[in-house]
């Protein structure tokens, strides 16, 4: 079976991104209920386009339900499954344990993932967790390929592939419901891993240089796609709802390319140019995780995304900060000065002799206002790309397979589309006898298939018509639209 590309968006943006960009389903949350209280979230009406919109694509939409809900909530919750279920959403992503067998009480055929929140990482546990009626197990992140490759179950598995991690056992950590009253098992999680803390030993402080003790990596499986495709896993998952639109469309660009090269029986060895755009949209250095037994997982030196080699400081003053470019540098860029810890924008960019210009390229001077206070020598990094989030913000197209065939019998045209699952037909009176030039299964042909201002690509037509015939082309590309807005709104239920 092929392996499902799971893709997190937390807004319209992001979720027609990804569809867009190949995910085989998507998982958001809405308003309440999800473990991203801070995404911004999608309300009841956009979940209810958010589903339509997928179907249109043979895309899944799962809903996140994954924080621990207190019994005053039970009523409100259930009112919302009653609504999530109502509008075709294609799974629910549940934590809470009485809540799953309640849901699937009410809703036997819904299907139900339980959340990585219950920190599930071992078979009595997904045995536990299918006599309640779940559906598929998001397993925690601390198991490794091989531990996971032991579970024998029927139960669907899906495990995370990319994204950022968490430093306690997933679904443990109570640091920011015992420090601030915002737990992580109510999407409130502060994020105090990410904070820089001092070290206290026999009562004494330890001076350490890099003070970000407990901030994790990015995990990055991209390099070992091919062991996860051929394990026992169903579902590759991705973190990241609250990341930007254009990071969703790249990630599920990566990712699918590299899955799709698997079953092509082509290299799945990572394009240079993919990997650098990777670092440049978000890394804060990365680690392939206990998934494949690296421990290694810390970067204590800085919670923030990383970027990449820019170039480095070589001349600095409080009016200007002279950079030797070792990567091209644009107007609008994001860069970072390493010593100092200070980032901007780039609004005003100057060559070496102080004229403005709007692009540098690699081994080139560059003078930059010093508007930070920058004082340090250095490394320079750069942490947004304008000219890479333009190419990522031209949204590509994606088509749906179909079939057409169109038959003449008695004077009247058929014509019948069909995709993957819906078969529609259309009979019309629009053939004649041709007094002139009759029309030709290729003039047919070339105005049926123009179907690229639609979600369609026709992959095989037939075409089977008496000699002598005349059919009128502006009846024809009529009727081809009704059929394929007809199937369009079938496709969104």
């Amino acid at each position: 079976m092929k392996k499902e590309l799971l893709v997190p968006a937390g807004s319209m943006e992001s979720l027609k991104m990804a569809i867009l960009n190949g995910a085989d389903a998507i998982y958001v949350g809405g308003k309440k209920f999800g473990a991203r209280a801070y995404a911004k979230n999608f309300t009841d009406e956009e979940l209810k386009e958010a589903v339509k919109l997928c179907h249109k694509y043979d895309v899944k939409l799962h809903v996140t339900v994954n924080t621990i809900v207190y019994e005053s909530e039970t009523a409100e919750v259930l009112d919302y499954i009653d609504y999530l279920n109502s509008i075709n959403v294609d799974a629910l992503i549940i934590e809470d344990i009485g809540l799953i067998k309640e849901v699937h009480k009410r809703y036997p055929n819904l299907a139900l993932h339980s959340s990585t929140q219950l920190h599930t990482f071992n078979l009595d546990q997904i045995k536990f967790l299918e006599s309640i009626g779940v559906t598929r197990c998001v397993l925690d992140r601390e198991l490794s390929l091989d531990e996971i490759k032991k579970l024998n179950t029927k139960l669907e598995l899906e495990v995370f592939i990319h994204g950022a991690l968490c430093i306690s056992y997933s679904g443990e950590c109570l640091i920011s419901a015992l420090s601030l009253n915002r737990s992580g098992n109510r999407g409130e999680c502060a994020g105090l891993c990410r904070m820089p803390y001092k070290l206290l030993k026999d009562d004494k402080y330890i001076d350490l240089e890099d003070k970000y003790i407990l901030s994790t990596k990015e995990l990055n499986t991209s390099s070992n796609i091919k062991d996860l495709l051929e394990s026992n896993i169903t579902s590759f998952k991705i973190e990241g709802r609250m990341k930007s639109p254009e990071y969703t469309g790249f990630i599920t660009y990566f990712y699918r390319k590299l899955i799709d090269n698997y079953y092509k029986n082509k290299s799945t060895k990572i394009d240079e140019i993919d990997n650098k755009n990777l670092l440049t949209l978000y890394n804060r250095e990365f680690t392939t995780g206990y998934l494949f037994n690296n421990t290694n997982i810390l970067n204590m030196k800085t919670p923030n995304h990383q970027g990449i080699h820019l170039g480095n400081v070589i001349d600095v003053n409080t009016k200007f900060i002279t950079i030797k470019l070792d990567e091209d540098l644009t107007q609008e860029d994001g860069i970072r000065f390493t010593k100092d810890n200070k980032g901007m924008i780039v609004n005003f960019l100057y060559n070496s002799k102080g004229l403005l210009i709007n692009k540098a390229n690699k081994n080139s001077i560059v003078k930059l206002d010093n508007k930070l206070g920058i004082k340090s020598l250095g490394e320079v990094r750069k942490t947004i790309s304008k000219e890479l989030n333009d190419s990522l913000n031209k949204i590509p197209k994606r088509y749906i397979d179909i079939e057409m065939s169109l038959t003449i019998k008695d004077d009247t045209l058929t014509l019948v589309v069909k995709d993957n699952k819906n078969i529609i037909t259309k009979n019309s009176n629009i053939v004649s006898i041709a007094k002139n030039a009759p029309v030709t299964k290729e003039s047919l042909i070339t105005h049926l298939t123009k179907t690229h201002d639609t979600i369609f690509n026709v992959s095989k037509i037939t075409i089977d018509i008496p000699n002598n015939i005349f059919i009128p082309m502006s009846k024809l590309n009529e009727l081809r639209r009704e059929v394929l807005n007809e199937l369009e709104v079938l496709r969104s239920c």
